[in-house]
């Protein structure tokens, strides 16, 4: 059955438009339980980061299908599928290989070879894989995306230096703000937790606010750092010399009147504000604020694109990586769609054997009640089951060459 992968990043609609493709926890979620319950899609996985919003999907049919996840997404968004075609990249089997070990290697991110996407990888694949919503194919492709991601960047030199929007965000802070003693972090996740230990590091003092305060007390006492309430350290925003946002918000959590209300003329030195989330947690208006520096994901794009040169050379030896990556596993992925039929042959005649054999045994144990005629059958289900397991597992993992050669041979020796 088809691969087909269906996307659209920040790249290709801009910062301000993306936040409309941007989908929340639940909305996946949702997402995943419609795609799946369909006769089109037989395995799905949903991937989010901070700059893209990308489907992963076996499907039975590549146009319909394509068509389907079109839909879904567009009704996810409040939008039509054709705005969805205007915006999204489209790939087919080796192509959606190809972008996959591409995003896991860091290739695609705005900054290349940042590390929190195999995380995110990691996360997607996880999510879909707890819900049920993934087989063998898409654990087979994600599980290699993430040996790939992890060999190009042994191999290469793609993440060397700064490769973390989280610690880029913080050397950011320190260029702008150079006298920084205090500062805030909204949000206790995955870029919220990196972007503390970067802060740390240069030696602030620095205080979590998320909304579960538990969350915020676990990383304070991990990274040395001081948890306080939301509510509380957003009402008194302006007592931080900087404060960095990193959380999943589908709102603004601080908008213009916010500050204005705050700082009743007292500060006599710009605080510095960086919104890392997607959708903004920030109001834009803000930036209109001559007490305030704001930034964003696009100011610490911008940061970075100096220090890039380096990576942008390690992007042809990546590529060659990912290349030979995606020729060997769909080598394989073929070859064990041509094993089906054998595979498929070996079980059939073995459950054929199995039923006669009791057929023929039947008369000879005599009157067994239903639950003595369940074990029987049990039994034999697990003979044949195990007796088939072994090699069946060892013909899936072998060489495409070598597998042909075996099926060939299984197929002479049991006539299948």
């Amino acid at each position: 059955m088809p691969l087909v992968a269906i996307g659209i990043s920040e790249r290709e609609v801009g910062v301000g438009k993306f936040e409309g493709f941007a989908l929340s926890e639940d909305e996946i979620s949702s997402f995943l339980k419609t795609l799946t319950r369909s006769d089109l899609v037989e395995e799905a996985v949903v991937l989010t980061t901070c700059a893209r919003t990308e489907f992963f999907a076996v499907v039975n049919s590549f146009h319909a299908g394509i068509d389907f996840i079109s839909e879904i997404f567009a009704s996810s968004c409040k939008t039509t599928p054709s705005e969805i075609a205007n915006y999204a990249h489209v790939y087919y089997d080796a192509g959606a290989i190809r972008h996959l070990f591409r995003l896991t290697s860091g290739i695609e991110s705005q900054i290349i070879g940042e590390s929190e996407i195999i995380g995110q990888v990691r996360r997607a694949f996880g999510r879909s894989h707890e819900l049920g919503f993934t087989g063998s194919y898409l654990e087979k492709l994600f599980q290699r995306s993430l040996e790939v991601g992890k060999q190009v960047r042994s191999e290469t030199a793609i993440s060397q230096g700064i490769t973390s929007s989280a610690y880029a965000a913080a050397e950011l802070l320190t260029k702008v703000k150079p006298d920084t003693q205090r500062a805030l972090v909204v949000g206790a996740g995955d870029i919220g937790s990196k972007v503390v230990t970067a802060l740390v590091d240069r030696g602030l003092e620095v205080h979590i606010a998320n909304r579960t305060l538990n969350k915020a007390e676990l990383l304070a006492s991990q990274s040395g750092s001081v948890a306080v309430p939301l509510e509380s350290a957003l009402a008194n925003l302006t007592q931080y010399d900087a404060a960095i946002f990193a959380t999943g918000s589908s709102h603004y959590l601080v908008g213009r009147y916010h500050i204005s209300s705050q700082s009743d003329g007292s500060l006599t030195d710009k605080m510095v504000l960086i919104d890392l989330g997607m959708p903004r947690n920030l109001d834009p208006e803000i930036a209109s604020l001559g007490m305030v520096s704001l930034l964003d994901l696009d100011s610490v794009y911008e940061f970075l694109d100096a220090q890039m040169d380096l990576r942008r050379s390690q992007i042809g030896p990546a590529e060659k990586i990912i290349e030979e990556a995606v020729a060997e596993f769909s080598s394989r992925a073929a070859a064990r769609e041509s094993l089906s039929p054998t595979i498929a042959s070996l079980y059939q005649m073995a459950e054929k054997i199995k039923l006669g054999e009791l057929d023929r045994f039947r008369t000879r144990l005599g009157d067994l009640s239903e639950s003595e005629q369940q074990a029987v059958e049990a039994l034999a289900l697990g003979i044949v089951a195990k007796m088939l397991h072994s090699p069946v597992s060892k013909l899936k993992a072998t060489s495409p060459e070598r597998a042909e050669k075996l099926a060939d041979a299984l197929n002479y020796l049991f006539d299948l």
